[in-house]
C-alpha cells in the first residue's frame, strides 16, 4: 500500500473491519465510536488499554512475535521529555480524527455504519510498520469484542 494517501489507508482499514464484521455476524463486534463515547472515562481508558494487549496477543498467535514486540514497545516505552508512550499519543490522535470522520460521514449519510474505535489502533499500528491483514482483524475483533465495561454508560450525552 505504499504511495497510497492516508485517506486511502483509512478507507482500506475501515473496509477491512467492516468485511470482517460481516463475516462474523454471531460474534462480538468492534466498538463503534458512539458506544465508546458514552462510556465512563475509566471504561474508555480500560478499553483503550486493552487494544494494544489484544494486538500483541493476536500477533503472537500468528507467529509475528517481532511485530508483537514492536506493539509492546510502542505502547510502553516513554521517550525522554514525553509524558506518554508514542503509541498511546498516536492512538488518541487517531481516535479524535476518526471521531471527526464519523461525524462527517453521518452528515452525508445518516444510515452509514459508525466508525469503529479499533480502526484508530489499526491506523496507529500501520503507521508504525505493522501490517494489518484480514486474519489479524478477525482475531483482533474476537478479543476486543469481549470487552465488558465495569460501570453503566454515562447519561450526560
Amino acid at each position: 500500500m505504499q504511495g497510497v494517501s492516508m485517506n486511502g489507508v483509512k478507507k482500506y482499514l475501515a473496509a477491512t473491519f467492516l468485511s470482517a464484521a460481516m463475516l462474523l455476524p454471531n460474534m462480538a463486534q468492534a466498538m463503534d465510536i458512539i458506544q465508546f463515547d458514552l462510556m465512563t472515562a475509566q471504561n474508555q481508558q480500560d478499553f483503550l488499554n486493552s487494544l494494544p494487549k489484544a494486538a500483541e496477543t493476536v500477533l503472537n498467535q500468528e507467529g509475528r512475535s517481532d511485530d508483537a514486540l514492536k506493539v509492546f514497545h510502542l505502547f510502553n516505552d516513554i521517550r525522554p521529555g514525553d509524558n506518554l508512550p508514542v503509541g498511546e499519543a498516536e492512538l488518541i490522535l487517531n481516535l479524535d480524527n476518526e471521531r471527526v470522520r464519523d461525524t462527517k460521514k453521518h452528515i452525508q449519510n445518516h444510515d452509514a455504519p459508525r466508525v469503529q474505535v479499533e480502526v484508530a489502533l489499526a491506523l496507529t499500528l500501520k503507521k508504525n510498520g505493522i501490517e494489518i491483514t484480514p486474519d489479524f482483524v478477525r482475531s483482533f475483533m474476537k478479543l476486543t469484542g469481549t470487552f465488558q465495561p465495569k460501570s453503566p454508560p454515562r447519561k450526560d450525552n
